[in-house]
């Protein structure tokens, strides 16, 4: 302690400080969390079908990863919260989802979804017309 007391000392002498004391100090998670974007969303089935699996995975990255629902489904009308590791920095996110009973060309992805900018994603299908489309906010 003596030897610290000396240190500042000297360094305030000549005009330095090795010490500054913070007006709010903050612990070193906080720091890397108030880096991190917010990447939660919700993800809202309105496709008339039930969904059996969604994969996020970030849009630089060649593999899907695992299932998010399990052995879970998002049936018709329902939604999911979906959440991320608070560390993770990773804006740009693909998404995969492949509906109950149907063959995987009935599957539909999405690619480079700015997740720090969206809060919910809804899907949709057309009957008529076959298509299946997002929107998010």
């Amino acid at each position: 302690m003596k030897i610290l007391a000396f240190l500042s000392f000297i360094f305030l002498s000549i005009g330095l400080s090795a010490f500054k004391i913070a007006e709010k100090p903050v612990s070193n998670m906080e720091c890397l969390l108030s880096e991190a974007p917010n990447l939660d969303f919700v993800l809202v089935n309105k496709t008339g079908y039930d969904i059996e699996n969604i994969y996020v995975a970030p849009t630089k990255q060649q593999t899907w990863g695992d299932d998010i629902m399990g052995r879970d489904l998002l049936e018709d009308g329902e939604s999911v919260e979906v959440s991320f590791d608070p560390g993770e920095k990773t804006k740009k996110w693909d998404i995969y989802v492949t509906w109950l009973g149907y063959e995987s060309d009935e599957d539909r992805y999405w690619t480079g979804l700015d997740l720090s900018e969206i809060s919910e994603i809804t899907l949709f299908y057309d009957d008529k017309s076959g298509k299946t489309w997002a929107e998010w906010k």
